[in-house]
């Protein structure tokens, strides 16, 4: 499961590469200016990042230089383009735990409620 600010970095990056063919070129400045300010992420935590990304099998990242800045070329794999909806998976199991939980807390007040009026007569 990643983290805040992983999960951060791969929607930048998934915006990017979704517009270009699941592919797409990006410097770590526009990583960090797609980020929330909350997070104040550097160059070389969006390096850590990125090789845990890349690890975790979402995307290919090759470094490379243009015009003499350094830049990620990153291509998308299978995990990466159903990014998307794995954060909807991860929405959908939030709310029914969050449900849950107050469903079974609601049932547990009846019961003890029942309960006492059973033993206090």
């Amino acid at each position: 499961m990643l983290n805040k600010k992983e999960v951060s970095v791969m929607r930048a990056i998934f915006d990017i590469c979704k517009k270009k063919n699941d592919s797409g070129i990006i410097t770590d400045e526009q990583i960090i200016q797609s980020t929330p300010e909350k997070y104040k992420l550097n160059a070389t935590q969006v390096d850590v990042i990125l090789h845990q990304l890349e690890y975790d099998g979402y995307f290919e990242c090759t470094k490379s230089d243009r015009d003499g800045k350094t830049v990620n070329v990153i291509t998308l794999k299978q995990k990466g383009k159903a990014f998307e909806r794995e954060l909807v998976q991860r929405r959908r199991e939030l709310i029914n735990a969050t449900v849950m939980r107050v469903v079974f807390a609601a049932l547990g007040a009846v019961v003890a409620l029942v309960v006492n009026k059973l033993l206090g007569k």
